[in-house]
């Protein structure tokens, strides 16, 4: 039986099998302001406000979202099977099909309802990807595996985001749309700023994140009992910092994405 990493061995000595699920989250930041209390904006936006805008912005986000989010997992599956663990394969998940990604709830649902009754606040997220470690290629570590099938993500959409950049600046060159490419309600400049995005929040080093895996493998099994204190709170400090602590966030987030908007605004 091939040595087991550090953070893995707690595992075996129970008769599990780690099974690693790899969640997306996107939280729209920019342009759209940030509510700081969704129970007011709630209030505020209630169904009496929904109009026509509202609903093409909301069902735009969507798409957006469902295209950002099957790359996203797609990538997972990808780095997963190359490294030599055939469980996205045998889920289904190899493949840039949308129906094999979207979570019914956190891609479709939840950013519609959030889009009409507070816009400014749409948040989701896609079906996790399952990845198996000890499949992977004994040429690199487990806890490496998991970083690189992790990173995969993030790397997906910030490379969606340069291939937007390459499109406008093509557009700007053929003097096609320049008003509308740059319209923050547009689709184009919507799934720039998606995609950085969720680049951006994906890679913050909390569990269950992408980040979080990646901080693991920086921290190494030396330092295991900070990765497992993150693994057991991260996701309560991930709720609290995103819905109770936005201005936070958005100061975490903002730096990404206003080089972003400065890229944009030079190619177009």
């Amino acid at each position: 039986m091939p040595a087991l990493d550090a953070d893995l061995r707690p595992f075996a000595r129970r008769g599990l099998q780690p099974v690693v699920g790899l969640p997306t989250l996107a939280r729209d930041f920019a342009p759209l302001p940030i509510v700081t209390n969704p129970h007011v904006a709630f209030a505020a936006f209630g169904l009496l406000a929904i109009n026509v805008g509202d609903l093409r912005r909301a069902l735009l986000y969507v798409i957006c979202l469902i295209l950002a989010v099957t790359v996203h997992e797609f990538s997972h599956a990808l780095a997963a099977h190359r490294l030599g663990d055939p469980t996205p394969e045998g889920q289904g998940r190899l493949t840039l099909n949308p129906v094999a990604h979207v979570d019914p709830i956190g891609t479709l649902l939840l950013p519609i309802v959030l889009g009409l009754m507070s816009p400014g606040m749409l948040f989701g997220w896609g079906r996790p990807v399952q990845t198996q470690p000890r499949h992977y290629t004994r040429k690199i570590t487990m806890r490496a595996g998991m970083a690189l099938v992790a990173f995969a993500g993030p790397l997906s959409n910030l490379l969606m985001a340069a291939v937007m950049l390459l499109l406008v600046w093509v557009l700007t060159i053929a003097g096609v749309g320049s008003g509308w490419v740059a319209d923050p309600n547009m689709p184009v400049r919507m799934f720039f700023t998606l995609n950085l995005v969720l680049f951006a929040f994906n890679l913050i080093p909390l569990h269950p994140l992408d980040g979080g895996k990646v901080l693991g493998w920086l921290l190494g099994s030396r330092h295991q009992h900070i990765d497992d204190f993150l693994q057991r709170y991260g996701g309560i400090m991930l709720m609290v910092l995103v819905f109770a602590l936005p201005e936070v966030l958005r100061f975490v987030l903002m730096p990404i994405i206003n080089v972003g908007n400065l890229a944009f605004a030079l190619v177009s």
